[in-house]
């Protein structure tokens, strides 16, 4: 029986141990987590007191400042005290040594005023106009776009004042008496041409700009017409999937297209469309949707591109402006080069530069600058004027 006593004494010995031990445990997490709590609110503290210190150093030098202004302000009032302001002049020293003549407006120096204020209009209408162009980033001749751009400029395109209802410049045709516009696409199409020979060539070209109404699209479906009157087969495609109309442009209907051709619903050789131009095929834009990015970064867009290539001599790809959306981004490193079409009294010159950095990031290879649109009465075209009637048809003698 004692041993058994003994037994159950230290089994709860034990006991008592155990949750001793474990109360100290306990104790010790509390006291950790208190220190914790306590260096956190030191640091917490010490920050709070460098800001104090800096705000105390901001009121000291205020107060300084307060002292140094009152000092000045009792100077200055003591020294307007020790003045005599009330000493009036005496009336009976004063007389007159000459009377007065009578009065006369004075005209003499009317003109002096004249042109005192005709010479500052003139410098305040200089330097608003200085403002002004410093301002405006527009180009509005080819040497402001070389001034801008270190890439090559491949055509200038004249404007036109004939237009259609439509608000939108008539396609070239056969015989086209706008002598200046079409050889301005015959040069376009030379310096492509002669730009670089043998497996570099550029086949498929991308046409873009940085910002709509720039004359992207008119200025593709007139290439292409004019690179398919040499007798090379081209293929002029709408990808412009959001708001493409080159098909109104063509008398089409926009469906199907390339959207159902991305989308792996139709063979692309089903939706190409004749024109009434030899040598030259059109793919409309086909449905509209919002997903062009996806479409263009899908890897059957790359087995489509080889295709063409294969079919036709030259591809030409007309596309949303850069800043509008990222479809062209997108697309464009799929092609062998892009040509950037920037529009006369219209196109910024930081947009532009922004938007041909965005190709550049994604090792795009841009052929060249078409300035559109150019205005064919400023000095810089004055030789055109010069040698218009070289166009002129003559009866043969």
């Amino acid at each position: 029986k004692l041993q058994s006593d003994i037994d159950r004494q230290e089994r709860l010995l034990a006991i008592y141990r155990t949750q001793s031990l474990q109360q100290l445990d306990d104790r010790k997490s509390a006291l950790l987590l208190k220190i914790y709590n306590l260096d956190r609110d030191i640091a917490q503290l010490k920050t709070a007191a460098v800001e104090i210190n800096a705000k105390l150093s901001d009121y000291e030098q205020l107060e300084r400042r307060r002292d140094m202004t009152k000092t000045a302000y009792e100077r200055l009032l003591s020294t307007i005290q020790t003045l005599d302001v009330n000493k009036s002049l005496n009336q009976e020293s004063v007389s007159p040594m000459q009377a007065a003549t009578p009065a006369e407006p004075d005209t003499t120096s009317t003109p002096k005023r004249f042109a005192l204020a005709g010479i500052v209009g003139l410098a305040l209408g200089l330097a608003i106009l200085k403002l002004l162009d410093r301002l405006d980033d527009r180009m509005n001749s080819h040497t402001e776009l070389m001034h801008h751009f270190d890439e090559m400029v491949l055509g200038q395109i004249p404007r036109l004042h004939i237009r259609e209802r439509r608000g939108e410049s008539p396609l070239l045709k056969t015989n086209d008496d706008r002598h200046s516009f079409v050889e301005a696409y015959r040069n376009l199409r030379s310096s492509l041409h002669f730009m670089s020979e043998g497996p570099d060539a550029p086949r498929v070209i991308l046409v873009t700009s940085s910002v709509p109404n720039d004359g992207k699209s008119v200025t593709a479906a007139n290439l292409a017409i004019t690179m398919a009157s040499t007798g090379s087969t081209v293929l002029l495609i709408d990808a412009d999937l959001r708001k493409g109309n080159l098909h109104s442009r063509f008398m089409k209907q926009p469906e199907p297209g390339l959207s159902q051709v991305l989308t792996k619903k139709l063979p692309w050789r089903e939706a190409v469309r004749p024109t009434a131009f030899d040598n030259l095929s059109f793919l409309p834009r086909g449905k509209t949707t919002s997903n062009c990015s996806e479409l263009f970064l899908n890897p059957f867009t790359i087995q489509f591109l080889r295709e063409v290539k294969a079919d036709y001599e030259y591809v030409l790809i007309d596309t949303a402006p850069v800043m509008a959306a990222d479809d062209v981004t997108s697309l464009a490193p799929h092609t062998e080069g892009v040509l950037f079409v920037m529009r006369a009294d219209h196109t910024s010159a930081r947009v532009a530069r922004a938007a041909l950095d965005s190709l550049y990031q994604r090792k795009v290879r841009v052929l060249g600058l078409v300035f559109n649109a150019v205005r064919t009465n400023a000095g810089e075209y004055y030789y055109y004027y010069k040698y218009r009637d070289y166009y002129t048809t003559y009866p043969s003698r």
